[in-house]
């Protein structure tokens, strides 16, 4: 044990888990959690969410698509109702807002990436998030092209948000790079 943490070393380098730490450690932090899916979160990270967050964090959930293809009824009330069941984890988790894009579900494909990329930026400067996560932008065998396009236009903004030269007319909003 070292601070909290398990270190145990393998072949591929030392593992370390984080244990849950009650003194609120990211006091003051900003959490970004971006997914395409209305699932993705209690697919892939609603226990981090839970946890980053009763540690301090201040989270916001970001989506990217409308999930008009996953749900009951037509396509308007599948994307009423996942829009309703998105709150509701939300509030449960401890996220202070969620944010929806509106791209259309399996088509991410077919949007401007310097669009979906200077949303993203804004988004990340305005929030001024400091940790984020998403899906892998380079995950080979990923199925879902939402969710690949998601990964990679969310590494270009994270990186891109923090430059004092791109997207001139945000910071001449008085938003600054972050």
């Amino acid at each position: 044990m070292h601070d909290g943490w398990f270190v145990e070393d393998t072949t591929h380098g030392p593992v370390r888990i984080d244990h849950y730490d009650e003194s609120k450690p990211h006091e003051g932090k900003v959490l970004g959690i971006v997914q395409a899916h209305a699932d993705d979160i209690p697919f892939f990270c609603a226990g981090l969410c839970a946890k980053l967050i009763d540690e301090g964090y201040t989270a916001y959930l970001i989506q990217t698509t409308n999930d008009e293809k996953c749900g009951p009824g037509t396509m308007g009330e599948a994307i009423a109702q996942n829009e309703r069941e998105i709150e509701i984890l939300a509030r449960e988790l401890g996220f202070k807002q969620v944010i929806h894009l509106g791209y259309r579900n399996h088509f991410l494909d077919e949007a401007a990436p310097t669009e979906l990329r200077a949303r993203l930026v804004l988004l990340i400067r305005a929030l001024k998030i400091d940790t984020i996560t998403t899906f892998n932008p380079w995950g080979h065998w990923e199925e879902n092209p939402d969710h690949t396009i998601t990964g990679q236009a969310v590494e270009a903004a994270r990186w891109m948000a923090g430059m004092g030269k791109d997207y001139p007319e945000q910071l001449a909003c008085g938003i600054q790079p972050h």
